[in-house]
């Protein structure tokens, strides 16, 4: 059984939101596995040393250059996005909020603690996605002058999209979650899988008491090309550059510093492809490639350098490629999906692509005594579902 509530969330879930430990040794086995299946228990080991419980810091926040910082979101029931920090002369600008409000308030006093006491003056919501935007109002909290930026689209669909998603979390997915949870729970093997268990089952609840009175704070400024702040200290550039994840991802670059923060546009794991353009997303982020920048900072997964990023347009566009010419030939979603398999796939053997992903993904979402076969098996899932949305959406214009 593959216990692993991300997955669990996927099934029950009709609606595509992002929502969706290895603890037992294999002794003499490993010297017989693959190298990939050898990282994916050394990144699960890792998680099951440091699990993360109720009151720990709910990010770590790295320093990549002067002025910035990197907040990578720790693993939690519900996945929470990463966060950059520009600490301005004056004040701070920082890239996407979270899937709650209180997690939000916990990278507030994290800042504040780990980075800067300087208020907080702008919020960039990359794209519309739920975990990327439903914690702003703790920006807002005591009255303070915040502003929020985003693209025209992405202002759009958060106003559309975000109640009839999240009004369907609270319904279906959480409950059916909070079920799973429970048959988990009953059928632990020891304390501290029951322990695990009900952690997960404390985050859910949680969720769902605070999200019943949720009041989203939609941007202050909207855009279509681009947006700059100038400051003292740096400039800040807000930029669309063309339908990727979404149709109205942006990407924030600053030229002094040669980082690029672009949500979920080019992030570590798999690309999530729901709501995204195919076809657009190669091209889009050949046009963000032009940038002057050395480092990304994403949404999801650690810090990337500009060789990641070609791996991952390089997959889209392989897929891509798959796809069409499979839907051309006749063949059905099902075909296609056995056909387009981990070892098929140039772009995931290309410099190690296929190992680098498949253990940020594993790390992304919590889960419980995997063995490294059901781990294989369900990034050969993941990939199957990325063919599957690539087969619906690939005419997207």
């Amino acid at each position: 059984m593959n216990k692993d509530l991300h997955s669990q969330h996927h099934r029950f879930h009709s609606h595509p939101t992002r929502r969706d430990f290895f603890v037992q040794s294999l002794g003499g086995a490993l010297a017989s596995v693959s190298v990939l299946e050898l990282a994916f228990n050394r990144a699960a080991w890792a998680r099951a040393l440091a699990p993360t419980v109720g009151g720990t810091p709910l990010f770590d926040i790295k320093k990549v250059a002067d002025d910035v910082y990197f907040a990578i979101a720790r693993v939690q029931a519900l996945i929470n996005s990463n966060s950059v920090i520009f600490v301005n002369s004056r004040d701070v600008l920082i890239v996407d909020s979270q899937s709650k409000p209180s997690a939000t308030a916990a990278l507030i006093t994290q800042i504040k603690k780990e980075v800067t006491p300087k208020p907080v003056r702008f919020v960039v919501n990359t794209h519309f996605h739920d975990d990327h935007v439903q914690g702003n109002s703790a920006y807002t909290k005591g009255g303070a002058k915040v502003d929020f930026i985003a693209s025209v689209s992405a202002g759009e669909l958060m106003a559309k999209e975000i109640p009839i998603r999240l009004k369907e979390t609270l319904d279906i997915s959480v409950p059916a979650q909070i079920e799973t949870v429970h048959k988990f729970y009953g059928k632990a093997t020891s304390a501290d899988e029951r322990e695990f268990w009900k952690e997960q089952l404390r985050q859910l609840e949680a969720f769902q008491a605070e999200m019943k009175t949720f009041s989203l704070e939609l941007p202050t400024i909207t855009f279509a090309k681009s947006h700059v702040i100038r400051d003292r200290a740096h400039d800040i550039h807000i930029e669309f550059h063309g339908r990727a994840h979404t149709s109205g991802d942006v990407v924030v670059f600053c030229p002094q510093k040669r980082v690029v923060a672009t949500g979920d546009m080019i992030n570590g794991s798999l690309p999530y492809m729901p709501d995204a353009y195919p076809t657009a997303w190669p091209k889009t982020i050949d046009s963000v490639a032009d940038l002057r920048f050395d480092q990304i900072l994403s949404g999801h997964g650690p810090i990337m350098n500009r060789d990641r990023m070609v791996n991952f347009r390089n997959y889209i566009e392989e897929t891509n490629t798959r796809v069409e010419e499979g839907k051309k030939a006749g063949k059905s979603l099902t075909e296609l999906q056995k056909s387009i398999t981990l070892a098929s796939l140039k772009s995931l053997q290309d410099n190690g692509y296929g190992r680098y992903v498949a253990e940020i993904r594993d790390g992304l979402f919590p889960h419980w005594g995997r063995t490294f076969v059901e781990i294989k098996e369900d990034f050969q899932d993941a990939v199957n579902g990325v063919t599957a949305q690539v087969y619906r959406n690939l005419d997207r214009v």
